[in-house]
């Protein structure tokens, strides 16, 4: 029988492939509570763009685990991982969206401080990184490095398209 040292050791790849999913889900839940903290009401365009989001965030444990068993430069198997991601970031971003577009969701006191950049350059960074992922096998999960600047690039676009002393979300 083995030992729990044996089994951890022999289990590493898939313990970190927990820790990376539960790293994923947890960002696009931080993600999710800044759309929503500030709403009073909810809507039946903002429930499916959410019903869209829940779902996604429950496929991700799979598509997480899918990467961990199989070959990953297989383009299917990443592209299926990505595009899960892409499609979780494309609910929040429809929901941003929607709640930017009506006010009387939000609280008085935050409406208009709403911001799809970040959402935007996310969507694009992950759009891309599935194509090279799909089109360049051997790149495979890698290519979701381009996530590692989107924080970057979201600032320095409001910092050049918002006006000084603009609410910021």
């Amino acid at each position: 029988m083995p030992t729990l040292g044996e089994i951890v050791a022999e289990s590493g790849g898939q313990i970190l492939l927990l820790l990376l999913g539960f790293f994923v889900i947890c960002r696009f839940w931080l993600n999710h509570h800044d759309i929503m903290r500030n709403l009073v009401t909810f809507d039946a365009p903002l429930f499916w763009a959410n019903a869209v989001w829940m779902v996604s965030i429950v496929l991700l444990p799979f598509t997480t685990g899918l990467i961990g068993t199989s070959d990953s430069s297989d383009p299917a198997t990443t592209g299926l991982y990505i595009g899960n991601m892409l499609i979780t970031c494309l609910a929040a971003l429809a929901m941003e969206w929607h709640v930017t577009r009506t006010p009387s969701l939000q609280t008085p006191e935050t409406r208009g401080t709403a911001r799809l950049t970040g959402g935007v350059v996310a969507a694009i960074a992950l759009a891309i990184a599935l194509v090279l992922a799909v089109l360049v096998p051997a790149v495979g999960p890698w290519a979701l490095l381009l996530l590692a600047v989107d924080g970057f690039v979201t600032k320095a676009l409001r910092r050049r398209t918002e006006k000084p002393g603009s609410p910021r979300k």
